[in-house]
């Protein structure tokens, strides 16, 4: 009955944010730094640059949930911006690199090794650092000075972390996330209406047991209501019902942890922690993102 309860308040939640469904493919890849950090002879440079860390089980390099409408949002909103996704091959964006380490090293020393090489040859441009889910938490690891972003010219540019379902809050008893310059916005987003349990404290009771949690989750996004899906977020609902159980077996140990723990929610992948590219949240931060750009 929860269960029911909870689907039908996610659906509300859509419809009050008059949303509009997105048919076809909108593609999961965003790749505008790649002629700069390539060195390539007649790449432009734009005045704002954006990379975008994406979410466990997300394909391509920005996933199909949130990085296509924030990357939409930000080229309706800006003449002059490059949007780039971390690579596949830094970050796998696994559940193993989200429970086993809050979020990967590599990730995060991805991220900031391209902003400092397309910040050397693109002087005047300034910087978005943005994630969503496991990818916020890389993004906030990004600003660690031991390993990511050291050069202060180059911090003294990014005017904003831009995180989308941050899980920063149920994290923080083992994971000690960087500070923030003092020039950096920071722009975090989490759905209310129906509580992400990433971001928010939750409704509703969870099974008490690591496999009973595990099926609740199958059982929550083998009957999601896919209308206001586009046909790759219909599709990673497919993957993510393969991927889910499969990659969980290998970590129950830590979910068991967890539990005991009371850190249950770190695993709380819902389908209100995966709205934030189909309700508008993603056109909210890129305006908000104009409003620091312009100050």
């Amino acid at each position: 009955m929860k269960l029911a309860i909870s689907t039908a308040l996610g659906l509300a939640s859509l419809a009050s944010a008059s949303v509009v469904p997105r048919q076809g493919s909108v593609g999961d890849t965003a790749n505008d730094w790649d002629g700069i950090l390539a060195g390539a002879s007649g790449a432009k440079c734009a005045d704002l640059a954006v990379i975008f860390a994406r979410g466990t089980f997300d394909s391509g390099n920005i996933g199909p949930w949130v990085g296509p409408g924030f990357r939409d949002a930000l080229r309706a909103r800006f003449g002059s911006v490059a949007v780039q996704g971390v690579s596949p091959d830094d970050y796998s964006a696994d559940l193993a690199g989200y429970i086993e380490d809050g979020g990967t090293v590599s990730c995060a020393y991805s991220i900031a090794d391209a902003v400092m090489t397309y910040a050397s040859r693109c002087p005047s441009a300034k910087f978005v650092i943005s994630g969503w889910s496991q990818g916020a938490l890389c993004a906030h690891k990004s600003f660690d000075t031991s390993y990511g972003l050291y050069d202060s010219a180059v911090r003294s540019r990014v005017i904003a972390l831009t995180t989308f379902g941050d899980p920063m809050d149920v994290w923080q008893d083992s994971e000690t996330l960087p500070a923030l310059p003092s020039n950096t916005k920071f722009l975090t987003y989490c759905q209310s209406t129906v509580p992400d349990p990433l971001c928010r404290n939750p409704l509703e009771d969870f099974p008490s047991s690591a496999s009973g949690l595990i099926d609740w989750l199958v059982d929550m996004w083998e009957t999601v209501d896919e209308t206001h899906m586009n046909d790759d977020q219909r599709a990673a609902v497919a993957d993510l019902l393969v991927e889910l159980p499969k990659q969980a077996a290998g970590e129950l140990g830590h979910l068991a942890r967890d539990i005991f723990n009371g850190d249950i929610r770190r695993w709380l992948l819902t389908p209100e922690h995966f709205w934030y590219g189909i309700d508008g949240t993603v056109v909210t931060a890129a305006a908000d993102i104009a409003s620091v750009f312009k100050a």
